[in-house]
């Protein structure tokens, strides 16, 4: 007899389909970015993640997953340095815009670039610049790590946009903003959020 022992049916592996991962995996609520890279005067690219995490407090590290097939790879390769831009709830459109190629870059969109680095939205929540300093490959996607350069959260007081089972949409509190309680007052009408779900690359 064999020493290797024969796999019965139930012991062979199942692949997992891709659809069921991503609708499974989109159960785990998210935040939202718009990942940058490039130069004033030159090129700037932009696309949709919501596969983003800090990593280490020290050094300042933070990782997000790009498709191999993203074209900010090469953006990102050839600056070295790249923003992760944090956006506010009100910023649905941009989300859907950054998530698919944009022909027309970064025109209509308020940004700035910081200093020797990329391109930042100035109207998003917070955002990180960092450069990079590893790429791991994890199957169809690269994982991207950077070391924070410089941060800053002028729209902090904003509420976040968030990535739920496939839609978007910003998070919404009837108890006040994460349960704080505030003064009762005129405001915006909620807004319901979008069937667009953000994607990594």
């Amino acid at each position: 007899m064999s020493a290797a022992r024969s796999l019965t049916r139930s012991q062979v592996k199942q692949p997992i389909a891709p659809k069921e991962f991503r609708r499974v995996c989109g159960l785990f609520t998210t935040g939202v970015t718009v990942i940058t890279a490039g130069t004033e005067g030159g090129e700037a690219e932009g696309t949709t993640v919501n596969s983003f995490t800090s990593v280490s407090l020290d050094p300042s590290l933070v990782l997000f997953c790009l498709h191999k097939e993203s074209r900010m790879h090469a953006v990102i390769g050839r600056h070295g340095t790249f923003a992760v831009n944090f956006l506010a709830g009100s910023q649905q459109e941009l989300a859907r815009a950054f998530a698919s190629r944009r022909p027309q870059g970064f025109h209509g969109v308020p940004h700035h670039f910081a200093q020797d680095g990329p391109p930042v939205l100035s109207e998003a929540l917070a955002h990180l610049t960092c450069s990079t300093v590893a790429v791991h490959s994890g199957g169809d996607h690269d994982i991207v790590v950077g070391e924070v350069l410089e941060l800053a959260a002028p729209g902090s007081e904003q509420d976040p946009l968030i990535f739920f089972d496939g839609t978007l949409g910003p998070l919404e509190s009837t108890g006040g903003r994460f349960g704080q309680v505030v003064a009762p007052g005129p405001g915006p009408a909620p807004q319901g959020p979008a069937a667009t779900p953000a994607r990594a690359g």
